[in-house]
């Protein structure tokens, strides 16, 4: 190498210079990590907003120098250093300042890091000669020798998370179903189901275990249709309006919603009354003090756990109640366990009020429906034809049958039903009467960790469904850097009608900043140079664009300290933001970015005074469903009316009867309309007319059985109805706006690494043949294929479909590109033409995150790319 072609010299080194460098890239590599980090986390949310609210905060970071909001470990940046690989430059000397960064910042030995040795060389001699000309010692010196004792449990609990995840995708499904799945109605199923007997409560659960594991069943081959979550980071509710439309979406965040404050309640109740039965403690303190705990825990948004975690605390779960049904099963007494009650059982009469619990909190035993896609980020990536993740979701709810009917055998066999009967806390007290001590310290150990993780996933869904309701206004500082990427914003609503805009940067013309602003609307394609002084409002393009106005779109630019490479600037809009691109790794000066972005965010005092109340009160505002829940657990209380069991009940037939039983139903007959993936396991039952129609009558009875015949509350009876009424009337809506009609999907996908690049074309879930043709310089090819492979996508030039859509009503165009050894998936930009009939649209496939659904209205419809 020549000392031209030298990224850093010695003198630089002696400067200061290659440290600065060094530690930008660190900088990068930690912020990658932290993002990968966080993206693994199990997301107790239905939509993307946290996440992208999230990925917002990385960026803001990014462009203030700040440490990121999440700090990665040593044992993240060695786990995940194939992902950051990319960012280090292919120069043993920078390799060498970026190593000994590394070592001045964290504490490793030579042996836990063969990951980051691999992507820094250093085992290189190139790296160890750089190093030694650098700093004029041994690069062996950055590896401790001995590391603590709290370093040497975090590197063991590292190999024991990296061996959890690294399991074969079946028995890693079934774990993860297993711990996202485990109930908190364990400790209310045996009061619940006292008035009829532990036999008859064994033929309950296996029955309604079957049914569910069918839906579960539903579930995992309705998300494995799914390209979003195959090639991507979606989550529930994105799935539901893709497949069942706005009507869908909302009716799930209603049944959600219901269900998860219900559950937040019983939780609060039974977490309550227990830890006050064992540490004499009144249960209201405990209600408000686990309020309290909640409160700081939100506020410190570490509401998120990796799989690995989440497995180790089931796993400690699931042992404590088989410890506990041992003891149980030691005091078993015929008498309990042969107890039948029955309605017309030895002349029993029949009476309602008997199933009133029953069937809640049996259907309470399995909510494990809506986590589903949880398990699919994790599995999919590494089995994508989906037959792990529906084998796998069927073993673990099988798994928590056969421990449901344990746990029963064991509970109500050893303690009489008298003693069971009027039970208002969890079945833990009257069993530690009849066991002795030992119950009341398993006890706490088992209602922290079952009840507390049923508490901490109902408070995260609570308040991220609280902010999807709510109206925002972020103001996040970013930096764009001369056509390096670009902002993505657009309103909220159905994907394929809002306007989207793209923002661009294209450096100073005339000492100003200058911008591109693509504009996507009603299939219309508009392209406008802005320059922006000091602040730039979108009204000023109302005039030249009226069809902006039905959106009453708000967007307003503040940028400062512009040069010719990158300018900071301040985004005011309620739109969802996304970043679409890359950033640059070598021109980051993170001191000069953050005196760049305190001068763009300095504001009055009055200022930051009303900001601040601002965001306290949509704070307040988003966790007002939990004080809401306080305020109904201390009146229970105190009016000695709280039911631990009842209120699970409730939450069962007016939530799970919709997410656990309808939904799954409705999803996977349109997923079989709408897919993109053909799953390699298919259930033959599940394709039967007779089983779809069969399980939703069956769970639509339940709510009208119940809201008739069974509840006597008439506030519960209403209840029950209008939400059977809402679910009938919500798939009549669906069906009549085209929820299970046929679509037909083009995909254009890049495998990575390879470079291999192909169009798939599929109609009503399975593949369809099209005529195809693709243009190059030197003429075109024709294929007639439902899978053509492109051998040049960089000199294709155009690619035309003609596609027969006689029964297909809708067309969906996806490109994107796929790296599944480093789980890295990102959007494809292209120009699409759609004719259908008398319509000819134009969308910029970069401004719709590479997707566009578009309805069909003709029998013929000509599908034409430009690259």
């Amino acid at each position: 190498m020549t000392n031209d072609e030298e990224l850093i010299s010695r003198e630089e080194v002696l400067a200061g210079l290659p440290a600065r460098r060094a530690n930008t890239l660190l900088f990068l590599i930690e912020s990658r990590t932290a993002q990968i980090v966080a993206r693994s986390l199990v997301e107790f949310s239905l939509t993307e907003q946290a996440a992208n609210e999230r990925d917002l905060a990385y960026l803001e970071a990014f462009a203030s120098g700040h440490a990121p909001p999440f700090h990665p470990t040593i044992q993240h940046l060695e786990r995940h250093a194939l992902q950051w690989t990319p960012l280090v430059p292919e120069n043993p000397k920078l390799k060498a300042a970026i190593a000994h960064a590394l070592g001045e910042k964290y504490a490793f030995t030579y042996e836990v890091v063969p990951n980051i040795r691999a992507a820094l060389g250093l085992d290189e001699k190139a790296v160890q000669v750089a190093y030694l000309r650098l700093y004029r010692r041994q690069l062996l010196k950055i590896f401790a020798s001995r590391l603590p004792l709290t370093e040497q449990l975090r590197w063991t609990f590292a190999a024991i998370a990296h061996r959890l995840e690294s399991l074969p995708p079946f028995w890693l499904a079934s774990l993860v179903t297993v711990a996202l799945g485990l109930p908190q109605a364990f400790l209310a199923l045996p009061i619940a189901v006292v008035d009829i007997g532990p036999l008859a409560t064994v033929a309950f659960v296996i029955i309604i275990g079957i049914v569910n594991i069918l839906t579960m069943a539903c579930m995992a081959e309705a998300i494995g249709r799914s390209g979003d979550f195959r090639y991507g980071n979606a989550f529930i509710k994105q799935l539901v309006s893709n497949y069942l439309g706005n009507a869908g979406s909302f009716i799930l965040s209603i049944a959600v919603g219901i269900r998860v404050f219900l559950i937040a309640l019983a939780c609060y109740i039974g977490l309550s009354a227990t830890m006050a039965n064992l540490t004499h403690i009144p249960a209201a303190l405990w209600a408000i003090l686990l309020f309290l705990a909640g409160l700081y825990l939100l506020s410190r948004r570490s509401l998120s756990f990796t799989v690995a975690v989440m497995i180790l605390l089931a796993a400690i779960n699931v042992s404590l109640l088989l410890i506990l049904s041992l003891l149980a099963f030691r005091h078993l007494q015929l008498d309990n366990l042969l107890y039948i009650n029955l309605p017309f059982h030895a002349r029993h009469p029949f009476q309602p009020w008997m199933l009133q619990r029953v069937f809640g909190v049996g259907l309470m035993l399995y909510f494990g429906h809506v986590y589903v896609g949880e398990c699919a980020k994790v599995i999919l990536p590494r089995d994508p034809s989906a037959g792990s993740l529906i084998w796998g979701s069927v073993a673990g709810t099988a798994f928590l049958t056969v421990l449901f009917c344990i746990w029963v055998l064991a509970v109500n066999g050893a303690i009489p039903p008298q003693l069971l009967a009027g039970q208002s806390g969890t079945v833990l007290e009257p069993l530690a009467i009849q066991i002795g001590p030992v119950v009341p310290v398993l006890g706490i150990v088992l209602v922290i960790l079952l009840l507390g993780m049923a508490w901490l996933r109902s408070s995260s869904l609570l308040l991220n469904l609280a902010k999807e309701w709510l109206p925002a206004q972020p103001r996040p500082v970013l930096m764009l850097h001369r056509q390096q990427g670009t902002l993505i914003l657009h309103p909220c609503g159905d994907p394929s009608c809002v306007s989207r805009f793209g923002l661009t940067y294209l450096g100073l013309e005339e000492n100003q900043p200058k911008f591109r602003l693509d504009i996507q609307s009603s299939g219309n394609i508009h392209h406008v140079e802005i320059t922006v002084a000091e602040r730039w409002e979108i009204k000023e393009l109302l005039e030249e664009f009226p069809d902006l106005r039905k959106w009453n779109i708000h967007l307003m630019l503040s940028v400062r300290s512009p040069n010719q490479d990158s300018v900071c600037v301040q985004i005011t809009s309620p739109m969802i933001l996304v970043y679409e691109g890359g950033l640059k790794t070598d021109v980051i000066n993170t001191t000069h970015n953050s005196r760049r972005v305190s001068n763009l965010v300095k504001r009055p005092i009055a200022f930051k005074c009303l900001s601040n109340l601002l965001s306290q009160r949509r704070f307040f505002l988003s966790i007002s469903p939990l004080i809401l829940v306080l305020i109904l657990t201390e009146w229970l209380i105190f009016t000695d009316a709280q039911s631990f069991a009842g209120i699970l009940a409730f939450a069962g037939v007016l939530g799970n009867t919709i997410v656990g039983g309808i939904f799954p139903i409705l999803l996977l007959v349109s997923s079989r309309q709408k897919g993109e993936l053909i799953p390699g396991v298919v259930f033959g039952i599940l394709n039967h007319p007779v089983f779809s129609v069969g399980i939703y009558s069956l769970f639509l009875a339940i709510l009208f059985i119940h809201g008739l015949f069974i509840w006597e509350n008439p506030v519960a009876r209403l209840c029950a109805l209008s939400i059977a009424l809402l679910s009938l009337a919500t798939t009549f809506v669906m069906k009549r706006y085209g929820a299970f009609a046929s679509r037909v999907v083009v995909e254009l996908l890049t495998e990575q690494p390879g470079g291999r690049s192909l169009f798939k074309i599929a109609a009503g879930g399975q593949p369809k043949i099209a005529e195809v043709r693709l243009g190059y310089a030197e003429g075109e090819q024709h294929h007639q294929a439902s899978t053509v492979e492109i051998p040049s996508l960089q000199s294709l030039q155009y690619a035309i479909f003609h596609l027969p859509t006689k029964r297909e009503k809708e067309l969906r165009v996806w490109t994107h590109t796929s790296n599944s050894s480093r789980n890295d998936f990102k959007n494809l930009p292209a120009l699409v033409e759609i004719e259908s009939g008398d319509k000819n649209m134009q969308f910029d496939l970069k401004l719709s995150s590479g997707r566009v659904l578009l309805p069909l209205v003709n029998d013929e419809c000509c599908l034409k790319f430009r690259f």
